[in-house]
This record gives C-alpha cells, structure tokens and sequence, in this order.
C-alpha cells in the first residue's frame, strides 16, 4: 500500500488464545482481506496458549470495516480478539522529534529491566518501543542471557555523556555490553 501518511490510520490488533497452526496467517489474512499493512507483528506461544500483536495501518475505512469484522477473527481463530484504533501518533512538545535507540546483553537477572527503564527514567527519556527476549546459551558453563532493544524519545535538554556512562556501568555490573550505543535511528515513529 503506498499511501500517503495523511491517508492512513493506525490501529493494534491483539488476539490470545490456543495455539494451531495456522493462528498467524489468519491474523495477516484477516488484516490483508481488508486492506491493511501490518507494520511491525509480534507472535509468541507460553504453554498451549498464544499472543500475537499487529501494529496496522490502513485508510480510515478500512480500519473501521476492521474493527466492525473483528468478531469473525474471533470465531475463526477461538482466540480473544482486541482491535483498537490509534490516532497517528505525536511528538510532545518537551521530546526531540529524532527517535534514538540502544541495544543491551547482560546476564539476566530478576529486575533487570525495572532497573534499566529505573534509569531511563531517570534521565527524563521516554520509551517509544521496547524488545527484550531471555535466551539460554549452552557450552561449558551454561550462561542464561538477557538481549534487550529500546527505542527512546530524548527530552530537549538531555545529558548525553552522563546517561552513557549510566547505562555502560549498569550493563557491566550485569557482566554485559552495550551491542549499540544510544543512537539516532532511521524510521517512522509508530513503527521502530
């Protein structure tokens, strides 16, 4: 679909529920049937259930028509089904307009992330997007780990310096690096 923004609406549509083959593609199919673009997807499966998030856009009708049909996900899938239209989002008026990002692997531990978000709080940051997924990394000495990508809005007067020294003692302290410095990063707001 290639729109212009000013013609597009967003929306997030959520469904949980048991897992089949398949669940995915109904989703994207539900969304593709009527229209949409699904920018960013998130599937995961925790025991026999499953969660899957789509960030959407699409003409406002579309997104309307959507939200109207949702209940037919429903049956198809067995899943709950949440679908809520967004407005387009905005800058606040104290946040640079320039998203920016990092990217951490630490050990894990618990309070890991209520500790980096602590300090991001700290610094008057707000977070736009945030990935994190725990894996366990087999050798000799099996070691579980922490991989984590935050995309951030920086306040106007920000202490660049400062929140870099901050995040590389917070990583080292959790025998980990930073993979990718705090950065600007290309892309659109809603999807990161």
């Amino acid at each position: 679909m290639t729109t212009a923004t000013s013609e597009v609406q967003h929306a997030a549509l959520w469904f949980i529920g048991p897992d089949m083959p398949g669940l995915l593609r109904l989703g994207a199919k539900f969304v593709a049937d009527r229209g949409g673009n699904i920018d960013k997807d998130i599937a995961d499966k925790f025991g026999e259930k499953a969660v899957v998030f789509m960030s959407i856009t699409a003409k406002p009708a579309d997104i309307k028509r959507m939200e109207q049909d949702k209940d037919a996900l429903k049956t198809a899938s067995g899943c709950g089904v949440v679908f809520q239209p967004m407005k387009q989002p905005t800058v606040p008026e104290e946040f640079q307009g320039t998203l920016h990002g990092f990217d951490i692997v630490t050990d894990d531990s618990p309070g890991l992330v209520a500790e980096i978000t602590g300090l991001l709080a700290d610094f008057g940051v707000l977070i736009v997007g945030h990935t994190g997924e725990r894996r366990i990394v087999p050798g000799p000495r099996t070691q579980v780990q922490a991989g984590q990508k935050y995309v951030v809005m920086l306040p106007h007067d920000f202490d660049h310096l400062g929140f870099t020294r901050g995040i590389d003692a917070l990583a080292k302290r959790h025998n980990g690096t930073l993979k990718s410095p705090l950065r600007a990063v290309p892309g659109l707001l809603w999807w990161w």
